[in-house]
């Protein structure tokens, strides 16, 4: 993540900024990896409101336009929502979007991840987000202390870590030649590292990759997810 907007990557696609907006009105189509990861949040929101029904609190990281807010709303499944990102337009599109349907932008969070101090939450969702950090590291640490039972979060994990530095190449003109991360993590030093914080992980396929290595603007992805639950203290 680049906190510098001039060089921040995510402050320089009209295209993007405009797909966010559209997906987060409902004006485009769910994306799989949404659907995905509302249907693996369900029966985790389930057992907690079982223990108390109050909508527990949520955390979408890397929220961009806000669109999971959506297709949790469209399942049904009651959380107290709250988004996070670190990129200026996007809390702007976010905002933009919530006020127009009648939500509180004010449960959108301008802020880098690592950066994310005194919030706490039962559940974090990370979508599409953990690769583009120089480590994984800093970000789980940081989420791990909001106190989740929960953490999901779908990204690029592999059987090994590898780091790469390397311009996004899809800019409007003129900026092109900004660079971003596009890392893949390592799964068993992932679940390694959660285990010290605390954490159980498991891993799951994605329902649209299958397995397959996607290419994210020509960068080679091996979408999967991640659930980390606490584990139970002795």
């Amino acid at each position: 993540m680049i906190p510098d907007t001039e060089l921040n990557i995510w402050e320089h696609s009209e295209s993007l900024r405009t797909l966010c907006l559209r997906r987060a009105l409902g004006q485009e189509p769910e994306m799989d990896c949404a659907a995905q990861g509302a249907a693996i949040l369900a029966p985790l929101v389930g057992r907690a409101r079982e223990k108390n029904p109050a909508p527990p609190r949520l955390l979408d990281v890397g929220c961009g336009g806000g669109h999971f807010h959506g297709s949790l709303a469209r399942r049904g499944i009651a959380v107290d929502y709250h988004g996070l990102d670190y990129s200026p337009s996007m809390c702007g599109i976010a905002r933009q979007a919530f006020g127009r349907l009648g939500l509180d932008p004010a449960r959108i969070i301008l802020e880098d991840v690592r950066q994310l101090r005194d919030f706490q939450c039962q559940f974090v969702v990370m979508i599409n987000v953990l690769s583009f950090n120089a480590d994984f590291r800093e970000p789980l640490d940081r989420l791990a202390a909001t106190g989740a039972e929960a953490m999901i979060i779908r990204d690029n994990f592999g059987p090994k870590t590898i780091v790469r530095w390397e311009p996004d190449g899809y800019l409007d003109p003129g900026h092109n030649h900004l660079k971003g991360y596009w890392n893949q993590w390592s799964k068993k030093e992932v679940a390694a590292f959660l285990a010290d914080l605390g954490y159980r992980s498991s891993f799951a396929p994605d329902a649209r990759a299958k397995g397959r290595v996607e290419l994210v603007v020509d960068k080679p992805y091996r979408w999967s997810w991640l659930v980390a639950e606490k584990s139970a203290k002795p």
